[in-house]
């Protein structure tokens, strides 16, 4: 006869979302720190397209910069936005203006990543790279400025939840 208990069903939930949320925060930190490099470079060649869309060096730095950080940004945000948030929200870990200005950062990355969709830095008409290289450096600023807020802020104040 077995008279070991089964542990609640909602404690089983919440411990196998304490999980996901531990690998999650494990990953992201992960990520983050692979974007530091090409977030400068992005940063760099950006701001100089803006002003000189003709430098053809800045050209390509612009587009492996780009080609680095769009599959990475994409991934984070959708893993963010799909798993962190939602249970940031309702594991009430952290107060509602920071996952409120955590969306408003969302959105931002995401209209600024829309502006360089279908851009090609090497083949494009200056015209069309001048515009792009000043929000490839903007996007590069804010995106370095949320992993930064995340690093000291957020991933510190889900860790203290989890562990608690």
């Amino acid at each position: 006869m077995n008279t070991r208990r089964k542990p609640p069903a909602g404690r089983i939930a919440r411990n196998s979302d304490s999980g996901k949320i531990k690998r999650l925060t494990k990953k992201l930190t992960q990520e983050d720190q692979k974007l530091e490099l090409p977030l400068l470079d992005a940063a760099v060649a950006g701001a100089i397209l803006g002003f000189r869309p003709t430098d053809k060096e800045m050209r390509r730095q612009a587009e492996l910069a780009w080609e680095t950080i769009r599959p990475q940004l994409s991934q984070h945000l959708l893993s963010e936005d799909d798993t962190l948030l939602p249970w940031a929200e309702h594991s009430k870990g952290l107060s509602v203006k920071v996952v409120e200005r955590l969306k408003a950062q969302h959105h931002e990355l995401r209209s600024l990543a829309r502006k360089l969709a279908g851009v090609s830095f090497e083949k494009d008409a200056d015209g069309v790279v001048a515009p792009a290289g000043r929000a490839l450096c903007m996007l590069a600023i804010k995106l370095d400025d949320l992993i930064d807020s995340e690093e000291t802020g957020l991933l510190p104040a889900l860790r203290k939840v989890l562990f608690a």
